[in-house]
């Protein structure tokens, strides 16, 4: 079985909104071996969830494992 993690969050207009959630896929990624970590994005930003989940399945992934992730820097972006 191939496991792939998705941080999925809201998204933002702004690109470096996405910055501190690119510090924890790289954190997670240092971490968990032979594990994929992708971002996905509810909106504004891509991938969307559904791509995202479809490009790691057509990648080989059998299971995929979902983290609601939360920002808080740049709110007034959103």
């Amino acid at each position: 079985m191939t496991t792939a993690i998705i941080l999925f969050a809201h998204g933002a207009r702004d690109p470096q909104w996405a910055n501190p959630l690119r510090r924890v896929q790289a954190a997670i990624r240092e971490r968990a071996g032979d594990v994929t970590v992708e971002l996905a994005f509810l909106e504004l930003m891509a991938p969307t969830l559904p791509d995202c989940a479809a490009a790691l399945a057509a990648g080989g992934a059998s299971e995929i494992v979902v983290l609601p992730m939360r920002s808080e820097e740049h709110t007034s972006e959103l």
